[in-house]
């Protein structure tokens, strides 16, 4: 695979961001490899990945999801392309400061993605763009998903900060309720995870709006890596995809 550290200047933030893409490669087959005559990458500069932008948690950072867990793994054999953008504990929405432009929503939206489609072999499709996220990326999936649901086909929330986030002043419930033509959403939690009611209340507004939804609901499991790994796989594997790579 690839694995691409990419540091960007962002008019839409006011500063360089981090971020970085996993990009499947060639089959492994060294025996019968000859490089004099292989046009492997050349062969299929046509065929485009699926996208999925993979947002991580709480004091973590675009790093963590292959730190903690095998984000490339799962890339390399579901040949998938994976983003991960570093959120700065801001929960990928937009927020204007007086010192700085955190304008996450508007980066991730639409100039991190028009940087990626014009620059790699990645789908601008909808059926093939997806965005995942555990905790706080839970809760930027989510965000970003519904607010925005013309841009993906599915949305994965592990152990998803929802509606504990109206402490902070942040509806995305109400973003939820009043999303129409909702991509489908896959819901994880754990029994032991402190933020289960959040993953329940979740599912209920899923209900509600008549949403096409699953809910792994996993007994044993808290707010863990091991859980978020294990669910990254699931997610991944329950895509319903159309792209020349499934």
């Amino acid at each position: 695979m690839a694995h691409i550290d990419i540091n960007l200047i962002s008019n839409t933030m006011g500063r360089s961001v981090d971020f970085t893409l996993i990009l499947p490669s060639r089959p492994y087959n060294i025996e019968n490899y000859d490089a004099k005559t292989d046009t492997y990458y050349q062969d299929k500069k046509d065929k485009l990945y699926p996208l999925i932008i993979l947002l991580h948690g709480y004091l973590n950072d675009e790093k963590a999801w292959t730190r903690y867990a095998r984000a490339e793994l799962f890339a390399e054999e579901n040949k998938i392309a994976i983003c991960m953008v570093s959120g700065e504990n801001k929960f990928y929405f937009n927020q204007e400061a007086k010192t700085t432009k955190d304008n996450f929503y508007d980066f991730i939206e639409y100039e991190l993605k028009d940087y990626l489609y014009g620059t790699f072999p990645i789908s601008p499709k909808r059926e093939d763009n997806y965005i995942a996220g555990l905790s706080m990326g839970g809760f930027g999936a989510i965000y970003h998903g519904f607010a925005n649901p013309k841009a993906y086909k599915a949305i994965g929330a592990f152990s998803a900060a929802y509606t504990s986030m109206k402490e902070d002043g942040i509806d995305a419930q109400a973003i939820v309720r009043n999303c129409k033509d909702a991509p489908f959403c896959y819901v994880a939690c754990g029994s032991k995870d402190f933020l289960l009611n959040d993953s329940n209340d979740l599912v209920n507004d899923l209900k509600d709006i008549k949403a096409d939804y699953y809910y792994d609901f996993v007994e044993g499991y808290g707010h863990e890596w091991r859980f978020w790994d294990l669910e990254l796989e699931k997610f991944i594997k329950s895509l319903k995809r159309t792209d020349p790579y499934k």
